[in-house]
């Protein structure tokens, strides 16, 4: 593409110098404008738009200097090129002329060759420094919009200072802290000893600054991130510093948000794990003794069914308010599911009984709902750490049996989970037997769950779910025979075979015309073995399957197993091509700090969040957080669990990128999705009104 030819006004009241320079800047490829005195040449340099000015000294009216000086005033005069033409060569002109703010100067008699270079110096110095000034105009508007700003400090003095808006950009009434004990001053009191380590590291070994720290502000905190590189030059350390106040509250509101229930303000699922595991962990090494309780309400489905889910709602409250009066001092209490609660009891300043008799006289919940007294009953279920579990999930899982085992007893509404610990362990026993003989008998079969983008509407990939049809027993929840395969080691065994079948089953579907990107689980197991990378890449070369068609899923909490040795092992995939995405994600452990370090291409936000999206802020707030997150950080959203169209149009307000569920399709096998994709492929084609 032709450059446009710079455009020059020619300012000259003698008609014979401008016919020469004119001549000669035309030839040169200029497109020149001509004005006959000073007047004249302001009032062109508004209609021209000049990209410079030669301008002559001599001339009536307004002389060249007066000129160049009004040009200077006049918006968008700042930065073009002002060329003096002056027939005197003393100091006295030329000291004139740079004061007035000429840019260069030419004297006469004009040499064209001379000045057609010295135009073009004058032009290619304009556009190196407008460019500079625009990158300067970015920089200095990335570091307003991230709150970014400089310091400077000199060793030997210790004296701090700071870039011009570094006050206004942290908020501050204040002068910055002009020396490195004035900033520590004004620093936490628990963070000041750290600060003067750092500070005094970075100044004698040349170790460099990464730390944040938190300063008064107005009566608030602001917290900022100081940075440097171990480089120091004459004594002079310079570094960056941040404002990440509003990046760690809304942190701190996420994991809020993650952790806690929407509707009671208990602790969720994820965080009391974790809060038992830390008093499970107390409790191993003080010999003591827990009581885990769950409480159910029986058939809350009714409620919601026939009254709708805000009487629903209200039996959850009730509940929750009650169980607070009952709760034994130095008790964990929580929301374990819609209709569930957990109870951590420490045994040794508990009496059970009395606690178990209270629980049953005063868990029969009557609410005055349409005008009618309605009765709500709650069946329990205990497990005791360590005889019934010796790890959170374990003993929380090992409560929730028993609390089932009332189903099938319904005179009884509490039940210890050691009256049926024989019965599951001999039945874990055979299960075990007939799981270890299901590869080689062929039981296991793959089933696969559609995932649909909501922006194109398209079936973009499926997720391949392992299923087992026992000979006997028929078809065994994935619940009660995957944890086996895990705990045994068999899941190496199982979850190779898994792989092989997802690949072979993505290339026979893509020789038929359908290209589908698989998503396939992996247990802690696999990801921590070193050797499964060399598998992966055998399978796609083997199968000749792009690397890109098959993504490797993670649960949280297996990401967090070993978080160090994840990390490289999901670098190596990520090198290989495979995409990684994380499972279940806000339902376990992680922080957002592996978040950030993860080669992730998919989070995948856990149906917990999504069954309640709409009627739940609290749901809706936690997934618009992981919604914008992951656009920041480039991920693709699937939420999992959508059987409802509402689910859907949520979920699509919020910017969530797939969705997968029952709303969708429930796991088909190959054949069954085959159709499937093909039906739903024809009623996606325009009808040939349409087209």
């Amino acid at each position: 593409m032709q450059e446009t030819p710079a455009k020059i006004l020619l300012v000259d009241d003698d008609p014979g110098i401008r016919l020469l320079i004119q001549h000669g800047l035309t030839r040169a490829g200029y497109q020149v404008t001509e004005a006959s005195n000073g007047l004249e040449a302001l009032e062109c340099f508004e209609t021209a738009k000049p990209d410079l000015m030669l301008i002559d000294v001599s001339m009536p009216e307004l002389d060249g200097f007066e000129t160049v000086a009004a040009i200077r005033q006049r918006e968008g005069g700042e930065m073009i090129p002002l060329v003096m033409v002056t027939g005197s060569d003393d100091n006295e002109s030329v000291t004139k002329a740079f004061h007035a703010g000429a840019t260069d100067f030419i004297t006469k008699p004009i040499n064209l060759p001379i000045l057609t270079q010295r135009v073009r110096y004058a032009l290619a110095s304009a556009k190196r420094e407008q460019h500079l000034r625009r990158i300067h105009l970015e920089q200095q508007s990335a570091c307003q919009l991230a709150k970014l700003g400089f310091w400077r400090l000199q060793i030997e003095t210790g004296q701090l200072q700071w870039s011009r808006d570094a006050a206004s950009l942290l908020g501050r009434s204040a002068a910055m802290p002009n020396s490195v004990a004035a900033l520590i001053e004004e620093a936490r009191p628990d963070q000041r000893q750290r600060l003067q380590l750092a500070f005094d590291q970075a100044g004698t070994r040349a170790a460099g600054l990464d730390l944040e720290i938190e300063l008064a502000r107005a009566g608030n905190a602001c917290i900022i991130k100081l940075q440097s590189s171990p480089q120091i030059e004459d004594g002079i350390i310079v570094g960056a510093f941040q404002d990440v106040t509003a990046l760690r509250a809304f942190e701190d509101q996420t994991l809020y948000l993650v952790e806690h229930d929407e509707l009671t303000h208990l602790p969720n699922h994820r965080l009391f794990s974790r809060l038992l595991a830390d008093r499970l962990e107390r409790d191993r090494h003080a010999e003591a003794r827990t009581g885990m309780l769950v409480i159910d309400i029986d058939r809350l489905h009714r409620i919601n069914e026939a009254f709708g889910p805000v009487q629903g709602d209200e039996v959850i409250v009730t509940l929750a308010n009650r169980l607070r009066q009952l709760l034994p001092s130095n008790s964990l209490l929580c929301r374990l599911e819609s209709d569930s609660f957990g109870m951590a009891i420490p045994l040794e300043s508990t009496d059970l009984a009395t606690l178990q008799a209270q629980l049953l006289s005063q868990l029969i919940l009557s609410l005055p709902i349409n005008g009618r007294e309605i009765y709500i009953d709650c069946s329990m279920g205990l497990a005791i750490y360590p005889d019934d579990g010796q790890e959170a999930a374990s003993l929380i899982q090992a409560a929730q049996a028993a609390e089932r085992e009332t189903n099938r007893d319904p005179s009884r509404r509490f039940i210890q989970f050691s009256e049926i610990r024989e019965a599951r362990a001999e039945g874990r026993v055979i299960l075990e037997t007939d799981l270890r003989r299901a590869l080689e008998k062929q039981e296991f079969f793959l089933v696969y769950q559609p995932q649909q983008c909501l922006a194109t509407q398209r079936i973009e990939g499926v997720e391949a779910l392992l299923r087992w049809n026992h000979a006997e027993r028929g078809i065994v929840s994935p619940a009660d025979f995957i944890p086996i395969l895990e705990e045994t080691g068999l899941i190496h065994e199982v979850g190779d075979w898994i792989l092989e079948e997802a690949v072979r089953q993505a290339v026979d579907w893509l020789q038929q015309g359908l290209n589908l990107r698989m998503s396939v689980n992996l247990a802690a197991a696999q990801v921590e073995n070193p050797q499964l990378i060399n598998r992966l890449c055998a399978l796609i070369k083997g199968y000749q399957l792009p690397p890109e068609n098959l993504e490797l899923e993670i649960t949280e909490s297996t990401a967090m197993q070993v978080p160090e040795q994840t990390l490289l092992n999901l670098r190596k995939y990520k090198q290989c091509g495979f995409r990684i995405a994380i499972d279940d994600f806000g339902t376990g452990y992680s922080s957002l700090s592996y978040l950030l370090q993860f080669p992730l291409d998919t989070l995948k936000i856990d149906r917990a969040f999504v069954k309640e999206i709409t009627r739940g802020k609290r749901n809706r707030a936690i997934v618009t957080a992981l919604s914008t997150l992951s656009f920041h950080l480039g991920l693709t959203t699937i939420a999992e669990g959508v059987e409802l169209e509402s689910q859907r149009d949520y979920l699509d307000a919020l910017n969530i990128d797939e969705i997968q569920g029952f709303l969708i399709a429930r796991p088909l096998v190959p054949e069954r999705l085959l159709e499937f994709m093909r039906a739903y492929e024809a009623d996606a084609q325009p009808s040939p009104r349409q087209a």
